[in-house]
């Protein structure tokens, strides 16, 4: 709602007409007329013009058939809330909306009429419109008025003696007169005696008790508008009235209370009549609880009859169904059973006041036996069911309060004997009993026993009193000193630790009992690497006699099968050695435990060379599981980067090449180790041919003394050679008996009096047939060489062995479809594998160096490759270039033999 605004305007001869005009061109919602009368209204003849043309259309609407007569519209107006200062005129239900201004032209006449004949303030509520004209100023009082004043306050605090006070207002009004009239006019004194008698209205005998209905009235102290008390102070509040006054049009009523003392006036539109000193019936709900012995319930509240005591239903819950506020300050509540039956009144002070039908709780302990399967246990008074008496049949329950509901039945909060809440149960359906010991006879128990169930609880009684959770202490060995065989069919124990400090009560089943104060023997299964000789293994739990010393476990893993967490605090791993053979106990808090059988990684660093091909390097020392082998990587040297001395009882390097990259896990028995990065000598003889001249020669790694220049084509001896880390093979080399240096592999190559006929005859890689579009093979039987040639280019250069006595051919040919992996000649003694035909569809042939029936190659007939005829036509090749002719060429590809 808006915020009404004011304005004041003057007060004229038709006060309201221009004045609502001008509201309703304005828009204001709250508008005062001014009490200065002497001054002329400052209204434009545009508003009062606007304001005559709605009065002729509210009087046209009048005339229409079906609209309310002015009459009717009057008695549209409620002036129930008039105060002894103003009158206020609201608009009842029941005027239509296109009435509305009709009705505000009434109301304004009637507030006219009410200036003029009450001289109070009239107040005019028109929708969100709140139109205010004050009353016209009173001229000062004269002394008569004030005696009469006087004499009307009298009788208003005291309407017994108001005749009285009025015969004293009259005498001192005369006398006022008397002692004036020498200054006055002789009418003065009779205009004064009228005003006196209007504010000072006669008392009216009363004898009602009347209740405050209206949330909003004011008490006030005098006839004159003085507030004493409003609102929720004197709301609902019941009084005597005893006398009552018509003043301005309004009846208030003088209101006393329960010791006759006047409380003040108020209008009697604020009250309702009651049949007696209990006032009117108020609505009230809600439940009573009658837990208070002793207390009162009247049959009425007149005469208040007490018709019974509350120990008669002591505890019951009743209906809460309307209530009264008493003369004597009280509240009485109508109270009901279930059945519509009624209790009676009480006080609120004698009863507990909740919220739902179950009523209040109440103290209940003890035990009872379910002997009924048929009732529902409740987990509120919703009457949810969570379960049913039928699963507890013949058990036992422990209560821990009730509740008397309104439906007349008892109803046990119930646990369980292991100390779980099930719920609500209708005491009907159990039989209370009375058990002395329900937790049980204490019997002596002298065991040490280990808590290993994490769910379990510590109890510092058998009202299951929460002392610690079994998580605190899970897995720590107690001594039970006592046990308890409970109702609940469990038994407990009483637990103390090693500091003699009691701990609680324990269910049994959450603990495993020991033979010994080492508690009891739990599984474990981890390993551990002894890294120190000063770690001994027990044969004990006090550490007294040693069953392994820690010089015998130095540097191995060992099996932990089990675990004990011992009396004294301190915890056991039982070990085992990869034989099955038992150790000992070791302190746990002495070692470090892996989940690996290679047990702890250890710290290592030096250089590891490979010594034996054909093993696994392994990436993984549980499953074994391997990415490389010593073949691809033998005599090669890498950095060690750690151990691990595993159960099986062999030591694994944790290998990284010269880049840093990881290799895997290799048995340390498989290689030899150095300190230096060049890895282990390794012996080495062979003579080669220096081929590169700068490279450069080491005194020591790395420390260059020369270089090849002198030295190359020559050819030298090697003595050793070192594989180093960085990938390097460098030689030992030797000028006859003087040495030279170290000298890289890569600078030389081996001297032989014949070639590798198992190797390609060229390091570099073999041609792409695709990328040569005129590929050709040639044969120089002279020089004992086939060129692979594109065109004029030569593209390989490979070692041949041709036909003996000339027996080779010559001329122009081409490859031709016959191709195969192996044949066998035994009329020559002899075969060859990888061949392919170039003349009469398989007789001349590229093939390898021959072999024998068996397939073994011919050492002796392969040494002549490259330097000498040895075949019997065909062209003798080296088994990698016998490989590549067979895989490649393509058939016509031309062959040229000269």
């Amino acid at each position: 709602m808006r915020k009404a605004k004011i304005i004041r305007t003057r007060q004229v001869v038709s006060p309201l007409l221009t004045l609502l005009a001008a509201v309703a061109l304005s828009g204001v919602t709250t508008v005062h007329a001014s009490d200065n009368t002497d001054k002329t209204p400052a209204v434009n003849e545009s508003v009062q013009s606007s304001a005559t043309s709605q009065q002729g259309q509210a009087a046209a609407t009048d005339r229409k058939a079906g609209t309310l007569s002015d009459d009717d519209l009057e008695k549209l107006i409620d002036r129930s809330d008039a105060t002894p200062t103003q009158d206020i005129l609201k608009m009842k239900d029941g005027v239509p909306s296109d009435q509305q201004e009709a009705w505000l032209t009434v109301a304004k006449r009637v507030a006219d009429q009410g200036l003029s004949t009450s001289h109070r303030e009239q107040v005019i509520l028109y929708n969100e419109t709140k139109i205010v004209v004050p009353a016209p100023k009173a001229a000062a009082p004269s002394a008569e008025s004030d005696a009469s004043n006087q004499a009307s306050n009298a009788s208003a605090q005291n309407p017994s003696s108001a005749a009285s006070s009025a015969a004293a207002s009259s005498s001192s009004s005369s006398a006022a007169a008397s002692s004036s009239s020498q200054s006055k006019p002789e009418a003065a004194p009779a205009k004064n005696e009228a005003a006196s008698a209007a504010a000072t209205p006669a008392p009216v005998t009363d004898n009602r008790y009347v209740s405050v209905t209206d949330k909003n009235a004011v008490l006030y102290a005098d006839l004159n508008g003085t507030k004493k008390q409003e609102g929720a102070a004197v709301y609902q509040r019941t009084f005597k009235s005893q006398a009552k006054y018509q003043k301005d049009g309004v009846t208030y009523l003088a209101l006393y209370d329960a010791n006759q003392t006047l409380q003040g006036y108020m209008n009697q539109a604020s009250i309702k009549v009651a049949a007696g000193a209990g006032g009117v019936w108020t609505n009230a709900s809600g439940y009573a609880s009658l837990t208070k012995p002793g207390q009162d319930v009247y049959g009425n509240l007149d005469t208040k009859q007490v018709i019974k005591k509350s120990d008669d239903v002591l505890d019951n819950t009743y209906f809460i169904s309307g209530a009264y506020h008493h003369l004597d300050g009280q509240v009485y509540y109508s109270l009901y059973d279930s059945h519509n039956n009624w209790l009676g009144y009480m006080a609120g002070s004698g009863f507990e006041t909740v919220n739902s039908a179950e009523g209040a709780w109440a103290a209940a302990s003890g035990y009872a036996k379910v002997v009924d399967k048929n009732y529902a246990i409740y987990n509120s008074f919703k009457f949810d069911a969570t379960g049913s008496t039928d699963h507890y049949y013949q058990q036992y329950f422990k209560k821990v309060g009730q509740y008397h509901h309104v439906n007349g039945a008892v109803y046990y909060s119930v646990f369980d004997l292991f100390g779980h809440w099930l719920g609500y149960v209708n005491s009907a359906a159990v039989q209370n009993v009375t058990i002395a010991n329900p937790e049980g006879t204490w019997q002596a128990d002298d065991r040490y026993v280990t808590v290993t169930d994490n769910r379990a609880t510590l109890y510092s009684d058998f009202n299951w009193t929460k002392k610690q959770a079994a998580t605190a202490v899970m897995l720590q060995t107690f001594k039970s000193t006592g046990k308890y065989h409970n109702l609940n069919g469990l038994t407990y124990l009483s637990l103390y630790d090693k500091d003699g400090n009691w701990r609680g009560y324990i269910n049994q089943q959450s603990i495993t009992a020991g033979v010994s104060d080492g508690g009891a023997w739990l599984p474990a299964n981890a390993y551990t690497t002894f890294t120190a000789a000063n770690v001994n293994a027990y044969a004990d739990f006090n550490q007294q006699k040693v069953a392994t010393s820690g010089a015998g476990l130095v540097n191995q893993t060992v099996n932990i099968s089990g675990q004990y967490h011992a009396f004294g605090g301190v915890v056991y791993y039982s070990i085992y050695d990869v034989r099955g053979k038992w150790l000992g106990y070791v302190d746990a808090s002495q070692v470090k435990t892996t989940s690996s059988a290679a047990g702890l990684w250890l710290p290592h660093d030096g250089y590891l060379t490979t010594t034996q091909s054909g093993q696994m390097i392994y990436t993984n020392l549980d499953s074994f599981a391997g990415g490389r082998t010593t073949t691809a990587n033998y005599q090669r040297t890498f950095r060690i980067m750690g151990e691990y001395k595993h159960y099986n009882g062999a030591t694994y390097y944790s290998l990284y090449d010269g880049k840093g990259n990881w290799m895997g896990y290799l048995n340390s028995a498989l290689g030899s180790e150095s300190k230096e990065a060049q890895g282990v000598w390794m012996n080495y003889n062979a003579n080669v041919l220096i081929t590169a001249s700068n490279a450069a020669l080491y005194s020591s790694f790395f420390n260059m003394t020369r270089d090849t220049s002198s030295l190359y084509g020559g050819v030298y001896q090697v003595s050793g050679k070192y594989s180093h880390v960085n990938g390097t093979t460098y030689y030992s080399l030797y000028d006859g008996n003087r040495w030279l240096g170290y000298l890289a592999s890569w600078a030389t190559t081996p001297y032989m009096d014949y070639y590798d006929w198992t190797k390609p005859s060229q390091s570099k890689p073999y041609p792409d047939v695709n990328m040569y579009p005129n590929l050709s093979i040639e044969v120089d039987i002279a020089k004992q060489r086939v060129y692979i040639k594109n065109g004029s280019t030569n593209l390989y250069t490979m070692y041949a062995s041709t036909g003996i006595d000339n027996s080779t051919p010559r001329g122009h040919f081409a490859i031709q479809t016959e191709r195969g992996y192996s044949f066998y000649n035994a009329n020559e003694g002899m075969g060859a594998r990888y061949w392919t035909s170039f003349l009469d569809r398989g007789v001349y042939l590229f093939h390898s160096v021959p072999t024998d029936a068996n397939g073994n190659y011919i050492v002796s007939q392969a040494k002549m490759l490259g330097k000498q005829p040895g075949s019997h036509g065909c062209v003798r090749l080296t088994i990698p270039d016998a490989q590549w002719i067979n895989a490649h060429i393509k058939v016509g590809t031309p062959v040229y033999i000269y």
